[in-house]
């Protein structure tokens, strides 16, 4: 999460999301990973799928909207509708599986919507109590069946930012160095604050994306110099890498390429993983 747009908040999760699931990392077998695209851009959702089996999966209201709401045909674009129902589907019937290691490791998706915007906009005429619920039963389910769920946010504070923040052990912050990047950091930690349930908040972990590949920048520098937040920092850094963001369509991932660097990138993605895995004590 990140209240600031286009600093790699999907690139994160798509790639880092596919490595922990299909690798050893740091001598660690993969694990069981969920990915949750709670955007209703659903940019992960189209990296990872087809456009036909995500069209069919959405006909088949298996989405984060189903999360949410019982229905997704009385959708308002200027009021909520609150469901009256508190309980939410299983993951097991709203997930997709994508892949499976051998040593039991396993990659899930539950894909996003754009009808999901109606959920972010619509303004509710009663307490949102019933969806804030249902989510939260609904990550008590994921805990249960995978060792990783990875909720990929919008950048805007929303019920979603919200739900997700109430029900996380950690928010990882991407963080592109450059002109006011520290705003935004600064922003991200006062809304994780007023959004704390109770004395329960996600601990941050900030990481540096698109960062350059030969030395460091002096906004990176900078951050890291500062008192509140280099405690936060990674130190390992997702470097610019091309290959990064070229999957769509289930294909044209870093593991899968052959392109110039794709090794490079590979390897720097792996660091990443590794040190994210040991910060997150999985």
């Amino acid at each position: 999460m990140n209240m600031k747009g286009g600093v790699g908040k999907t690139t994160a999760t798509l790639n880092l999301g596919g490595l922990l699931a299909r690798y050893v990392i740091g001598g660690k077998p993969p694990l069981r990973v969920l990915m949750i695209d709670y955007d209703p851009q659903f940019n992960l959702s189209q990296a990872y799928l087809t456009a036909k089996d995500y069209f069919a999966l959405e006909k088949q209201r298996k989405t984060t909207l189903s999360i949410l709401m019982d229905s997704g045909t009385a959708l308002n674009p200027y009021q909520l509708q609150v469901p009256g129902n508190h309980a939410p589907p299983s993951v097991g019937s709203l997930a997709t599986n994508l892949y499976k290691h051998p040593s039991g490791g396993l990659l899930d998706i539950v894909p996003s919507t754009l009808n999901l915007m109606y959920v972010a906009l619509g303004q509710a005429t009663t307490n949102t109590g019933p969806i804030e619920e249902r989510f939260e039963k609904f990550i008590t389910d994921c805990r249960a069946h995978y060792d990783l769920i990875l909720i990929d946010c919008h950048p805007a504070g929303s019920l979603f930012t919200k739900t997700s923040l109430t029900n996380s052990d950690y928010v990882l912050i991407p963080v592109v160095p450059q002109k006011y990047a520290v705003r935004g950091i600064g922003l991200m930690m006062e809304f994780m604050k007023a959004k704390k349930a109770g004395t329960k908040a996600p601990a941050p972990l900030i990481l540096f994306n698109s960062t350059s590949r030969h030395g460091t920048s002096p906004e990176e520098a900078a951050i890291r110099a500062d008192g509140t937040y280099a405690p936060f920092c990674l130190a390992n850094t997702l470097k610019w890498y091309k290959a990064f963001g070229e999957p769509e369509g289930g294909s044209g991932f870093v593991w899968q390429s052959s392109k110039p660097y794709s090794t490079q990138a590979f390897t720097n993605l792996a660091a990443v993983g590794r040190e994210l895995r040991t910060k997150i004590a999985l």
